[in-house]
């Protein structure tokens, strides 16, 4: 037995609270921080629709200073970005307060960085380039249950100049204060309710397989699989369903819990470019490529993708025989169809001279060094190819 014995690291510096109807507290979680003057970050439609009505009724219920900035996009772009700082001059804020999807919250990160830091956020890219503490206090209100940013220490932006998304990855970017309220998630439609549950689900899933997992981040990641898996169909079908809707979100949560300690794998690095070339939705390009990833791991990680699909209930728990067959495959393939996840890259035009692109932003990425198989270029371009 190794003398060091077992060594591992679990961070989680954020303040998660959850609770139905819990977005009317945000005032009082605003004050509480100290806060004068907050930038609230959001998403025309969500601001159209009055998702985001008791965030802004509570921070008038307690006399808070606040500007309104709705001009986020999905898939945030850096030119995107670019102009929201130009706008809004971050600098002048102490707090920003984000409700929306992942793309509004990873919008706040790096406007907190850049308020703070300066430069450009293309500058941050990469692993801990962000060189201390944010001094803005940063609270995310989640109206999706998908991408896990209320907590993570993540920030994806869309960078046009090489067609591929890039990330931005530190644990002092992580919200001071989560808030995960389902019911600002009942408006979800169907199709953005299948799109971040399948994300959260690749969380769970690529968490687990990692190589950096502990035995903290699989329990997070293997109860994130198990909730995720129960509720995503029937949040799709009745999103009325408050139960289901807070049974996903929580498992979201949990799945990016592990997810920032444990680090994404080859799904991940593949979509990354998949979606800046073809504008995919995140979840639908993970939807297309987790069936094939997990099927390519098992050769290394059988006994953990067995987990996977159990957790899943798609291999009963009983039974001494473990062995993989392509029953659960078609299960999870069939759950993808059910939500209308399934599809193919030429449904978006996919292109062959675009193979290059896709093999070589994936090969880089440095989610691949977490994957539980080494991928080569040749792997990629067989997991592409199934997808086509």
């Amino acid at each position: 037995m190794d003398k060091k014995g077992l060594e591992m690291s679990f961070d989680f510096p954020t303040s998660w609270r959850h609770g139905r109807g819990l977005a009317a507290e945000s005032g009082r979680i605003v004050k509480d921080l100290g806060c004068k003057k907050t930038l609230l970050i959001t998403d025309r439609l969500l601001l159209k629709l009055g998702v985001v009505r008791p965030v802004i009724e509570s921070l008038n219920a307690f006399n808070l200073e606040y500007t309104v900035c709705d001009e986020v996009t999905p898939e945030p772009t850096v030119t995107l970005f670019e102009n929201l700082v130009d706008t809004l001059d971050p600098k002048n804020f102490d707090s920003l307060l984000a409700v929306g999807g992942g793309s509004v919250i990873d919008v706040a990160k790096g406007l907190a960085i850049v308020a703070q830091f300066g430069g450009h956020i293309r500058d941050y890219a990469g692993i801990n380039k962000v060189p201390a503490p944010l001094e803005r206090k940063l609270i995310a209100v989640p109206t999706t249950s998908g991408t896990g940013s209320e907590i993570s220490d993540g920030s994806v932006f869309v960078d046009e100049a090489v067609q591929s998304k890039f990330l931005v990855l530190s644990t002092l970017i992580c919200p001071k204060v989560a808030i995960t309220d389902p019911e600002l998630t009942i408006l979800m439609p169907p199709e953005v309710t299948a799109n971040s549950g399948v994300d959260a689900l690749t969380h769970g899933i690529e968490s687990y397989l990692s190589k950096d997992a502990s035995v903290v981040t699989r329990l997070f990641s293997l109860k994130a699989i198990e909730l995720i898996s129960s509720g995503l169909k029937t949040a799709y079908h009745n999103g009325k369903r408050i139960d289901a809707r807070e049974t996903v979100q929580i498992g979201s949560t949990m799945a990016m819990i592990a997810g920032m300690n444990a680090h994404m794998g080859l799904c991940h690095a593949m979509v990354m470019p998949l979606c800046a070339l073809y504008h995919i939705p995140h979840g639908q390009a993970c939807g297309m490529a987790i069936p094939h990833v997990l099927a390519y791991n098992a050769e290394v990680a059988e006994e953990k993708v067995v987990d996977i699909f159990k957790a899943m209930g798609m291999i009963e728990e009983e039974g001494k025989d473990d062995t993989l067959n392509r029953a659960p495959y078609q299960m999870l393939e069939s759950m993808l169809e059910e939500v209308r996840i399934s599809a193919r890259l030429r449904d978006f035009g996919y292109m062959d001279n675009h193979m290059q692109i896709i093999v070589q932003e994936t090969f880089n990425s440095v989610q691949c060094q977490f994957n539980p198989r080494k991928p080569s270029e040749e792997d990629i371009v067989r997991i592409v190819k199934k997808m086509i």
